[in-house]
């Protein structure tokens, strides 16, 4: 008999049922009884339930990762938002480091001596003179004197506290930077007022440490008054016994021998002020040296406490810290406010960092202006200075020479009265020492009286108080960024853990592994509408190649099935709704009808069609009016643009028609009606696990393909739904996986491209 003509595949039953269809992919028609009456198929899941479809309570690291690409967005999004909350909030947390105002006090292990000449402390005289200085600065007696001062007094950390003494001790800190050299430093957030209350410290124990030097010599002095006065009675005492004893002895006192006396007397104090007058004249000329090399190197000293107590209360200080206390005030109100890392927050807390960035700045250009500023006047006193110690020094020069000519004088006195004979009295007697020794302690009177002015320190300011900003910028930085990270973590392993508690399918090998399916085909992912609103022509091309070849690939292995075991009537569809069977059935029906069979679609999805949008076919009639008999089967088969595909929509469902689809006699006749007509019957159903429709309709089909897509189907729901089509016992030919990411050269595009067209 001849081939039914393909521009009109639906003939009466009396001419297409003698149609010789064995030698095609399709199969007899039927004339009753179901489709589970065919053998099994070699592709039905023997054991749907595979030893990897238990639910393991921990994920793999691959499952978190297949979670987290697809979810990765969301990851961003809420990670990003998280991990930026943390951050701010860390920053916001993490306190500003503590900035520091030191100051460096000199102490000095030699110090004048009763002779008035430098003399050393013993190392433990001058460790119990350091341990003795540091035990009193923390005297609440000194603090509390320090914090009365002018300086300290009216700074709000103090003036506020209500114990100042307490406040001050709370923010010092005095340790040894060397065997001379104390480090007194100040921590704490406002660095005008650390600077101000360490120059008033500083300023303070100087000013103690001056007195009580002055107090200690000012007690020596008397000391030695005393024992000068001592000593002048003791010497007049001697005297006296010296002339009873010459005249006891009958010795007269001529005037030779009391001339001789008076000589001796002389020439022991001439000694002594030449001894004084050398060292006077070695003082002037190392102080003369020292003049002339600080002339000369042009590095001058300066007096860092007078250039404190100047910069204490400046007015451009003043200001400076004004506009700091504003900013301050006004980063105190936001964080009241606002949230933490809100712009005006964020802007305050720049404009209060750029305010302290000023006032440092202020200060150090103010602290350089007065160090020049006692540099130029020590320069232009130096002259001044060289030329009065020179004076000085030719001064007590000329007194030597003429101390040295008198001694002489009075020494050829001595011998010319000794060669005449006249030496009375013994100048070796208990007189003579009694005389060096008053003498002596005249001089050191007279020393002290002469150092008052020009003493040595034994305490004196090595630096005054520098400022050392700290906002503690790299610790925050660190901690806030690491806050963010561990957010962004969180959140990534947190979403990709639900994620994978979804169970969702990340590719071919796990519907073998873990559902037990075989695979027959797979799809590749449809590209994004920008992706091919953006791509070239090339690329769009590259895509649609890989698509024919995969739906032509898994046409063969479905008609290899069906060839097998005589099926014609093969329905596609999936768990859920969104896995992708619509879009695979109309692609293997075009492929299908494309290789030269005459192909059917029929649109079983009642409740929700959408074949007929695919095709630009009408709705209805269709599957629901053949179901109600209100339409011949003829009647509603429509040809589409594409050869040898003819479409029956779903038509319009109502409860009557999900009744008579129940019944299954109605469904059966349709079946059989068409068999005859077409090579194959593509039936695109609706899910199996929301309705029954598609377990009624898969009991009168050949075979059921099932359609997963990947990371959206869940292995849980695939699994029910094919343990529901084993236990009605309809043949699984296999599953197809759509939404595979293709590998455009593993298709080898670049050589197919190469044949004519």
């Amino acid at each position: 008999m001849q081939r039914p003509n393909p521009g009109d595949p639906f003939l009466p039953a009396a001419v297409t049922n003698g149609h010789p269809m064995t030698g095609g992919y399709g199969a007899p028609a039927h004339t009753g009884g179901f489709p589970g009456q065919f053998p099994a198929s070699p592709f039905a899941v023997a054991n749907p339930t595979a030893p990897g479809t238990g639910h393991r309570s921990l994920p793999t690291i691959a499952e978190l990762f297949h979670s987290f690409k697809r979810r990765w967005v969301l990851v961003l999004m809420v990670g990003g938002l998280l991990g930026t909350m943390f951050a701010a909030g860390v920053w916001m947390a993490l306190p500003s480091g503590k900035h520091q105002a030191r100051a460096l006090i000199q102490m000095h292990a030699e110090a004048p001596n009763q002779t008035g000449k430098a003399g050393v402390y013993r190392e433990s005289e001058f460790d119990r003179f350091k341990q003795s200085e540091l035990a009193t600065m923390k005297t609440k007696g000194f603090l509390s004197t320090v914090a009365a001062s002018e300086g300290v007094a009216r700074q709000p950390l103090i003036a506020m506290a209500d114990d100042k003494a307490r406040a001050i001790e709370g923010l010092l800190s005095v340790k040894e930077e060397s065997s001379e050299i104390l480090a007194v430093t100040m921590n704490g957030d406002d660095a005008v007022q650390l600077k101000a209350i360490l120059s008033g410290f500083v300023e303070t124990y100087l000013s103690k440490a001056r007195d009580a030097q002055h107090e200690e010599r000012n007690r020596t002095l008397e000391d030695i008054r005393a024992k000068l006065e001592k000593a002048e009675k003791q010497v007049a005492v001697e005297r006296e016994k010296l002339v009873k004893n010459a005249k006891e002895k009958g010795a007269a006192l001529n005037d030779n021998g009391l001339k001789e006396l008076s000589l001796h007397q002389s020439i022991l104090a001439l000694g002594q002020k030449l001894e004084s007058a050398t060292d006077e004249r070695t003082k002037l000329q190392l102080q003369l040296g020292q003049l002339k090399a600080e002339a000369l190197s042009g590095v001058f000293a300066v007096e860092m406490d007078k250039v404190t107590a100047a910069l204490v209360g400046h007015p451009r200080l003043a200001d400076a810290k004004g506009r700091v206390d504003l900013a301050r005030a006004d980063v105190d109100d936001f964080v009241k406010k606002l949230y933490p890392g809100a712009p005006k927050l964020v802007a305050a807390e720049a404009q209060l960092a750029a305010a302290l960035r000023d006032s440092a700045r202020q200060m150090k250009q103010l602290e350089d202006a007065l160090v020049a500023d006692q540099k130029a006047v020590r320069r232009d006193s130096l002259g001044g200075k060289i030329k009065e110690t020179e004076k000085a020094l030719e001064i007590v020069v000329g007194q030597i020479k003429d101390t040295e000519a008198r001694k002489d004088y009075f020494e050829n006195q001595v011998r010319k009265a000794v060669e005449g004979g006249v030496d009375q009295f013994n100048v070796k007697s208990d007189l003579l020492p009694l005389e060096l020794q008053r003498n002596r302690l005249f001089d050191q009177k007279v020393q002290l009286e002469l150092e008052e002015g020009n003493r040595k320190l034994r305490v004196e300011l090595k630096e005054g108080a520098q400022v050392y900003m700290n906002f503690n910028l790299k610790q925050k930085m660190v901690m806030a960024a690491g806050a963010g990270v561990i957010g962004l973590l969180g959140v990534m392993l947190l979403i990709s853990y639900l994620e994978w508690r979804n169970r969702r399918v990340d590719g071919v090998d796990q519907v073998v592994s873990e559902l037990g399916m075989r695979v027959i085909g797979t799809i590749p992912a449809f590209p994004s509408r920008a992706s091919l609103r953006s791509g070239d022509a090339g690329q769009n091309q590259n895509w649609r190649f890989i698509l024919n070849e995969s739906v032509n690939s898994t046409r063969t292995m479905l008609l290899h099935t069906a060839k097998t075991q005589q099926m014609q009537v093969i329905m596609v569809t999936s768990a859920m709704q969104g896995e992708g069977k619509t879009s695979l059935s109309s692609q293997l029906a075009t492929s299908m009808a494309t290789a030269g069979l005459r192909t059917l679609i029929l649109d079983f999805d009642l409740r929700n069609p959408s074949m007929q949008k695919l095709f630009d076919v009408q709705v209805a009639p269709g599957c629901c009016e053949v179901l109600l008999q209100e339409v011949d089967v003829s009647d509603t088969v429509q040809p589409t643009t594409v050869p040898n595909l003819w479409i029956i929509p779903a038509g319009q469902c109502n409860h009557r028609v999900i009744a008579a689809l129940a019944q299954g006699h109605p469904l059966e006749q349709l079946f059989n009606r068409l068999r005859g007509q077409f090579d194959i019957i593509i039936v695109d159903s609706c899910p199996i696990l929301p309705v029954a429709d598609s377990l009624l309709v898969a009991q009168h089909v050949d075979g059921v393909v099932f359609s997963i897509l990947q990371d959206v189907s869940q292995l849980p729901k695939v699994l029910d739904a094919s343990e529901r089509l084993v236990q009605l016992n309809i043949p699984l030919l296999g599953a197809v996986v759509n939404g595979i990411k293709p590998d455009i050269q593993a298709y080898g595009y670049n050589y197919v491209k190469q044949l004519p067209a």
